[in-house]
């Protein structure tokens, strides 16, 4: 054999190699040759169990093309979101999905650390969705996440202390004044965590007001200091809870459970949780008998008062092996036989709007019409990559209620937001 015809058959032999190698990397990426690809899931694992059974059917149904399983995040959503963050920032490829709690995702999409969701998947993810549910997982116009569950506050009453659902702050501070201060408290979270946002967050945009634009920058005005003012007059009302700045939603549950409180804001998961603690105490059946609901109090008469919504979306890494089976894996868990069963078995109020007109959700979610109309006038919290600095900023600066100087505090609150987006510190 020649020198030439050598080299030539080196050549094609390195040529073939490169092609196998190619060949192998592609199916090993795709899951077929080694088996279901791994599709890991950081999330926290539903009480009853609901979201490992979606887990497990919709790897069955998959037909081998993945297998899921579940990482519990951690026991706070600050914990779970800093090791997301920490790893993600490392561009670890262990975790394909991320159970992200919804004011994660501006944040994490303006880091690159999510993939887009576009084409049909886009529209398979929003199918039937509640838009402000839509939002949630958006960034500037493009999907980084699949609605997963939402929530949004609604004003819980004792009916037989009270013959009417008052329907703003005013009228709610002056229903408890005319009751003993032993059953007519307010229940609300004043302490200094992100649940003081979600109630300063929703007074404003009950005002007409917002935290930040859409060009990231702070706009509050007249409306913030009305919302300002309304979180004093609940503190100093004599019928707020007097642990208030240090009470959270828990906190708040109990005490109306224990018929301290005619008043509660609150997450939906309130009804649940009487009706369980109902077969256990004679003071809760009471309380639980006469717990009513209505929408989320107005600023002013006649304008629908705005919730801050919560809920969760699934995120996809962008560094998974397996973004194709990681998607279809995120719509498969998230489909409306799932988004049903999370609200039954788990109370975590559905994304898609027929949910709430399904007979069998109605039933454990009698209040299902009022949550929906609420779904459809409530707000996000300030869209922004800089959100967990935000939060901060208000917990910081408005706490506690009681001592709130509403113009001062609203001008101080604005000057220090001016200076955390533009990158610095206050």
């Amino acid at each position: 054999m020649s020198q030439a015809s050598k080299v030539v058959r080196i050549a094609q032999a390195i040529a073939i190699g490169a092609l196998c190698a190619l060949w192998i990397a592609a199916c090993g990426s795709s899951g077929s040759t080694h088996g279901p690809a791994s599709i890991v899931y950081y999330s926290p694992v539903d009480s009853n169990g609901t979201n490992v059974k979606a887990a497990a059917t919709c790897s069955k149904d998959s037909g081998g093309s993945y297998n899921i399983s579940i990482t519990p995040e951690a026991n706070s959503s600050d914990a779970s979101r800093q090791l997301a963050v920490q790893r993600l920032a490392a561009h670890d490829g262990d975790y394909s999905l991320m159970n992200m709690d919804t004011i994660w995702t501006a944040e994490f999409a303006a880091a690159g650390w999510l993939k887009p969701i576009t084409g049909a998947a886009r529209q398979q993810a929003l199918q039937g969705v509640l838009p402000i549910a839509a939002q949630s997982a958006e960034y500037q116009g493009t999907l980084y996440a699949v609605p997963l569950n939402t929530n949004a506050q609604l004003l819980w009453y004792r009916k037989d202390l009270v013959k009417s659902a008052p329907t703003t702050w005013a009228q709610i501070i002056a229903d408890a004044r005319k009751l003993p201060a032993s059953e007519g408290l307010i229940e609300e979270q004043g302490a200094q965590y992100e649940g003081y946002t979600v109630w300063f967050n929703s007074v404003l945009a009950s005002a007409g007001g917002e935290v930040v634009n859409a060009q990231d920058k702070p706009v509050l005005g007249h409306s913030a200091v009305v919302a300002a003012q309304i979180l004093r007059d609940v503190a100093t009302s004599g019928r707020a809870d007097p642990s208030l700045s240090t009470d959270q939603e828990d906190q708040g549950r109990l005490a109306f459970e224990a018929g301290h409180a005619a008043f509660m804001l609150n997450w939906p998961y309130v009804y649940a949780a009487g009706r369980t603690d109902a077969a256990t105490s004679s003071v809760t059946k009471h309380v639980f008998a006469n717990m009513a609901w209505a929408p989320y109090p107005s600023v002013y008469p006649g304008v629908p008062g705005k919730s801050s919504v919560g809920g969760a979306n699934i995120g996809i890494s962008q560094y998974t092996k397996y973004p194709k089976q990681a998607l279809a894996a995120a719509l498969c868990m998230t489909r409306y036989y799932w988004q049903n069963q999370e609200a039954i078995n788990e109370g975590l109020p559905p994304v898609t709007i027929a949910s709430y007109h399904n007979p069998t959700v109605i039933k454990s979610y009698p209040f299902a019409a009022v949550l929906l109309r609420q779904l459809e006038h409530a707000t996000n919290r300030p869209e922004t990559p800089y959100y967990s600095d935000v939060t901060l900023a208000i917990q910081q600066t408005l706490h506690p209620p009681a001592a709130i100087k509403p113009v001062t505090d609203i001008n101080s609150l604005r000057s220090c937001l001016t200076t955390l987006l533009k990158g610095g510190l206050c």
